[in-house]
């Protein structure tokens, strides 16, 4: 997991650099997830030009919209943008039983979906715990972050046991709040 982590970060910050219209980072970006995405696309198209084209626009599609685009997670929003230009030729093509075969087995396990999905939440998280008081954030930092017991927390900030019981509960309530929250908008 830490691998998988280093290397979103690693393409985040790139992404960033990017959005400021470093055309070094964009030539880095491009370089790493190029030949992955075109095998991709490939795998969904079946057909090696379409799909060098599909995602070479995509590429100067990205660059021309560098600013607007959020930078969480590029390579999970790259490969679903070509994702959804491959179905979009594809349903303005013919599209045979062969592509809609493969086209399943491809999304039987979204592994890109589950990887944004994942960071999304940490961000949301993240964003959440920020409004925390200064030293609630602590304590939730110190229990999930580094994975310390509520007795060892208590004993490294100097305070009692149940402190640090009450200082979670009321971190957790109130990510779980904003949470739901998140939830009701993004999905009803």
């Amino acid at each position: 997991m830490n691998k998988v982590y280093e290397e979103s970060r690693n393409l985040t910050l790139l992404a960033q650099e990017v959005k400021k219209s470093d055309r070094k980072s964009f030539s880095a970006l491009f370089e790493l997830l190029w030949e992955p995405m075109y095998a991709y696309a490939n795998a969904i198209t079946m057909d090696e030009d379409v799909s060098k084209d599909l995602v070479q626009d995509l590429w100067m599609d990205y660059w021309n919209r560098r600013e607007s685009i959020e930078a969480v997670n590029i390579k999970s929003y790259l490969f679903k943008a070509i994702r959804y230009k491959c179905l979009n030729y594809l349903r303005n093509t013919k599209f045979n039983q062969t592509h809609v075969e493969v086209e399943d087995k491809l999304f039987k396990h979204p592994e890109i979906d589950e990887l944004y999905d994942m960071l999304n939440l940490t961000r949301y998280i993240e964003a959440s715990t920020s409004e925390l008081p200064k030293r609630c954030r602590e304590i939730f930092l110190c229990s999930r972050i580094n994975q310390l017991s509520n007795g060892e927390i208590a004993k490294k900030l100097n305070v009692s046991k149940h402190y640090v019981e009450n200082q979670l509960s009321r971190a957790l309530t109130k990510i779980r709040k904003d949470l739901a929250l998140v939830k009701s908008i993004l999905f009803f």
